[in-house]
């Protein structure tokens, strides 16, 4: 039986959101080219060299075959070396090019972000039209057995396509602001972002005011140390780990991993999902530290009588005591059998 399933409309041929996201950076197009360039001419440089002994092994083969000793030779050596010396030359030459064409690229990247991250952008906002009625449909559905039990497979797959492209503009997020804040020292960009990076963009890059919804915002960053983790403790209501550090056990609510469960955070009407420009991400952080900060000095010059009385509430009145125990508090002041 022949399979007439039409592939091209499950296959997702779009490039990555990378790709796209990077292809708005001015300049950078001709700066990828001309390093791709550099590379292959200095492959074909160092493969030019030719040793200057090979003409005399060559005049030997000859002669003890029979034939007269070259009258040449000199001439042989003499272009050899001519020869090499332009290859190394322009290698030289082409490494000081590359070199150029890296610190470039650099530039383009540290420069040119948010460029890439209003592609971004505006690729989220289609995103979450399109997640929206999907994940409506599917409902309080959470696992592949649920949505076939409850007819719902469909939606399930569709949430997961979508989830799968959410993460992946996430993942493009993070590596366009670590080249743009953190530039890396090897040449190549690539998803290695730094922990600093990764918390930065988590904690203010995927929501507006996360702190509305995740009391615990900033506590990650600066308590990664193993040594760190010896064990934990309850601080306000929240299980934290070890002396040293407020770091919870409690995932951000818009990062879990979970891609389906991340997709349905954002997509809810009070979450307000964003992309920030670089100004915008770092000016977010500095506000929620400078809110802490202040938070810190009032509660350090916050004296024992500063704190304002309890107001008693006047919505609901207290019921009276039972008559029993008002008459054996009598008894007992009297000093009567109880």
């Amino acid at each position: 039986m022949t399979d007439t399933t039409d592939k091209t409309a499950t296959e997702d041929t779009r490039p990555s959101l990378l790709e796209k996201a990077r292809s708005a950076m001015p300049g950078l197009h001709a700066v990828e080219t001309g390093l791709a360039d550099v590379s292959t001419q200095l492959r074909q440089a160092r493969a030019g060299g030719q040793p200057e002994d090979d003409v005399a092994d060559r005049a030997l083969a000859a002669v003890l075959h029979g034939a007269q000793v070259p009258d040449d030779l000199g001439d042989q050596i003499v272009k050899i070396r001519r020869d090499n010396e332009t290859a190394l030359a322009t290698v030289q030459a082409l490494t000081g090019l590359q070199d150029l064409l890296h610190v470039r690229r650099r530039d383009t990247h540290a420069k040119q972000a948010d460029s890439a991250l209003g592609v971004l952008s505006t690729e989220l906002d289609a995103l979450l039209s399109q997640a929206r009625p999907v994940l409506a449909r599917l409902g309080d559905v959470d696992s592949a057995d649920t949505a076939i039990t409850s007819g719902r497979v469909d939606e399930w797959r569709q949430a997961g396509q979508l989830g799968t492209r959410y993460v992946e503009l996430r993942d493009a997020q993070r590596i366009i602001v670590a080249a743009a804040l953190n530039p890396p020292d090897q040449p190549r960009m690539t998803s290695r972002v730094s922990p600093e990076i990764r918390d930065l963009v988590a904690d203010f890059g995927h929501v507006r005011q996360p702190e509305r919804h995740y009391a615990e915002l900033g506590t990650g960053a600066a308590n990664r140390r193993g040594d760190q983790l010896s064990e934990t403790r309850v601080v306000d209501g929240r299980v934290v780990f070890s002396s040293h550090t407020d770091r919870p056990l409690r995932p951000r609510p818009w990062f879990t991993g979970d891609a389906i469960a991340d997709l349905r955070f954002v997509c809810r009407a009070g979450s307000r999902a964003w992309v920030p420009s670089v100004p915008e991400l770092t000016r977010a952080r500095d506000e929620h530290e400078q809110r802490k900060q202040a938070e810190a000095r009032a509660d350090a010059e916050r004296t024992p009588g500063d704190e304002p009385e309890p107001r008693l509430r006047t919505d609901r009145r207290q019921p009276p005591p039972p008559v029993a125990l008002i008459d054996r508090l009598a008894r007992e002041e009297l000093g009567e059998p109880v």
